[in-house]
């Protein structure tokens, strides 16, 4: 997943965190399949991202997240953007090159109660 993130070895972290929690929140058999592909490296994300299935499977958590920050106040919000570097400063900490960086983080990983990425 580098190639999305761009080469950072945190925001690919992240991703594969965020995929992770998609998928296990999934009842669609399909989408996990598609995304344990992507985590396993067999199919690219960029390439999943077009697809029906990918998209389906998302739908219902990009609806949500749009609605919960639309009632943000934006004091709420500048806490969340913080919340956020923080995360990313403490992945980037965390991130060593090469393929270790890129690996799937813990199963208890899930950045803490308040994270958008919390586990439900």
């Amino acid at each position: 997943m580098l190639d999305i993130a761009r080469g950072d070895p945190a925001r690919s972290r992240f991703l594969r965190a965020a995929l992770t929690r998609l998928r296990d929140t999934s009842g669609d058999e399909r989408f996990h399949t598609m995304v344990d592909d992507i985590l396993a490296g067999r199919r690219s994300l960029r390439d999943a991202a077009t697809s029906e299935v990918f998209n389906r499977g998302i739908a219902d958590k990009v609806d949500e997240g749009a609605r919960r920050y639309q009632e943000l106040s934006e004091a709420e919000r500048e806490a969340l953007a913080a919340m956020g570097e923080q995360q990313f400063a403490e992945l980037r900490g965390q991130a060593e090159p090469g393929p270790a960086a890129d690996a799937a983080p813990d199963e208890d990983d899930d950045f803490g109660d308040e994270s958008p990425l919390r586990r439900n």
